[in-house]
């Protein structure tokens, strides 16, 4: 039996898959697409061994046409559902990292800067001309470390504060513009915080002070 009638000599001994995807393709080009339907309805049939089609009389292209004019109807929801969606995924991704530094008496809260890799925490903060107020550089070294320290290349003055596993501040102390000098504390620590000088001491961040990381 021919696909579509009229065609016998041109189609007469050819391969039935080419033939089949020929014309699915002219019909997918003719915009038909309840005849492709009708066609992929007839040979699960026939692949099933039902020799009568139980689909004989249904009016295929009245089964695409309704389900093209719902998708019309719900796809400005699901595109505003979707930019909703991305639009949340995207501030939360450029959510600023900060350290709130806990004292007797206060909070203070750090925006901060991560350096992860050993190439970001190797530049530091070398080469800024200045640091705005209240923003720094937050080390994580993602385990206990000893690692010192110095301000090569570095032009702002800058305060660090060690801070321990526990969340407990371990060292604060000062560093000079361009000082070679290796600075860190005695004992090992996970996390390191650069802000301009002085300002751990002047929102009372000491030694025994505990920080919330949040990144």
């Amino acid at each position: 039996m021919s696909i579509i009638p009229g065609r016998h000599s041109e189609r007469q001994g050819a391969d039935p898959i080419l033939l089949a995807l020929k014309d699915l393709y002219c019909w997918q080009e003719k915009g038909n697409p309840g005849r492709i339907l009708k066609y992929l309805l007839d040979m699960t049939v026939r692949a099933h061994g039902v020799e009568q089609n139980t689909w004989t009389g249904v009016d295929y292209v009245q089964i695409v046409r309704p389900m093209g004019n719902i998708t019309r109807r719900v796809a400005p929801y699901l595109a505003g559902i979707l930019i909703v969606a991305l639009a949340i995924m995207f501030a939360m991704s450029c959510k600023a990292a900060s350290v709130a530094f806990r004292t007797d008496s206060s909070i203070s809260t750090l925006n901060v800067e991560v350096a992860r890799t050993q190439a970001q925490r190797a530049k530091g903060l070398s080469g800024r001309p200045s640091l705005p107020a209240n923003s720094g550089m937050l080390f994580d070294f993602g385990t206990d470390t000893n690692a010192k320290f110095y301000m090569a290349n570095t032009t702002i003055p800058l305060s660090i504060a060690f801070i321990d596993s526990s969340g407990k501040v371990v060292e604060v102390t000062n560093m000079k513009p361009l000082d070679p000098t290796n600075v860190g504390p005695g004992a090992k620590y996970r996390w390191a915080v650069e802000a301009n000088k002085d300002w751990f001491q002047e929102h009372g961040i000491r030694v025994g002070s505990t920080a919330v990381i949040d990144l």
